[in-house]
């Protein structure tokens, strides 16, 4: 009887670890765009996401795991789960606030179901209150500057770019469901960012991705520190851990702990203060999330269904 208890604890601080580690990756990433391209930031987080996540998650790599019918899929996962949407977020916290990010990336559980219903599962009242709660919620963040400068660019445009990075995790958590559903879920998450630092570090050599570490201060340094060695690396292999002892469903409910992560250490380490109106707005959303996730019981055993920062 003792040991289940320990086990749960166990389980309990590294799904709180992983979304509150999450929620703070955006102020980090907001620092780091002003000092470093987008391209130099994902490379870096895959890098040492891989370094550790080989060893720490367990997985038994092989020469049969990159067989050309495993690599097309790898690659494509890669993208949407890794470089592209890590590439997009930091691009979009150049023109918004981290404390946006944070309640729109709380979206992507509606939008995975949305997605979920547009192939054929069934739409029932609660799912419908979400998805009207979600996109209302979503506006509200968008739109919530005051004055003239509410539809004003470059702030909107970001977070519209923010929000494009919900539908590319939505991509990647469907095609993992038909994809590779052999492997366990941490060798996915593996094998998808060791393929992804495979394709960015050529890109990153030739664009002189280097050079630009030379005036990077110590704040910069841990500033990538966290995101690669807390976000890519112990964050993944944490959720997956928890998903896999607590249920997806259990798991998912310590979701809504990452945007006011976010907001706290958003007001800590770059002073912003949330609007009321987004504020609002994020609330909407989570209650849509919550919507979403008593509708779906048994269907919502998916794996990886919740996750991406």
């Amino acid at each position: 009887m003792v040991a289940p208890s320990k086990a749960n604890k166990s389980l309990y601080f590294q799904v709180v670890f992983a979304t509150v580690a999450w929620g703070g990756s955006f102020p980090f990433t907001k620092y780091l765009v002003a000092r470093l391209s987008p391209l130099s930031i994902v490379t870096f987080r895959a890098l040492l996401g891989t370094l550790l996540l080989v060893p720490l998650s367990g997985s038994k790599l092989s020469a049969g795991d990159f067989k050309p019918s495993f690599l097309w899929k790898l690659l494509a996962l890669s993208v949407l789960g890794v470089s592209a949407q890590q590439y997009l977020q930091a691009y979009a916290l150049k023109y918004t606030q981290a404390s946006h990010a944070g309640w729109l990336i709380a979206s992507t559980p509606i939008v995975v179901a949305g997605f979920m219903a547009a192939l054929g599962e069934k739409i029932g009242v609660f799912k419908a209150a979400a998805f009207l709660l979600g996109a209302a919620g979503a506006l509200l963040v968008v739109f919530s500057r005051s004055g003239s400068c509410a539809f004003a660019l470059p702030s909107t445009r970001g977070d519209l770019i923010f929000i494009s990075t919900c539908f590319s995790w939505a991509f990647y958590v469907i095609l993992t469901r038909k994809w590779l559903t052999f492997w366990p879920q941490a060798k996915v998450t593996t094998m998808t960012m060791l393929t992804a630092l495979a394709t960015l570090l050529p890109a990153w050599l030739l664009s002189g991705g280097p050079a630009e570490f030379a005036s990077l201060p110590p704040q910069g340094w841990l500033s990538l520190a966290y995101l690669g060695a807390l976000c890519s690396s112990l964050g993944y292999l944490f959720w997956n851990n928890s998903v896999e002892g607590l249920g997806p469903v259990k798991a998912s409910y310590f979701l809504y702990l990452e945007p006011f992560a976010t907001l706290l250490s958003a007001y800590l380490f770059l002073g912003e203060e949330a609007s009321w109106p987004a504020f609002a707005g994020g609330l909407l959303i989570l209650t849509g999330v919550y919507f979403v996730g008593q509708k779906e019981k048994p269907a919502g055993a998916r794996r990886g269904v919740l996750r991406h920062a």
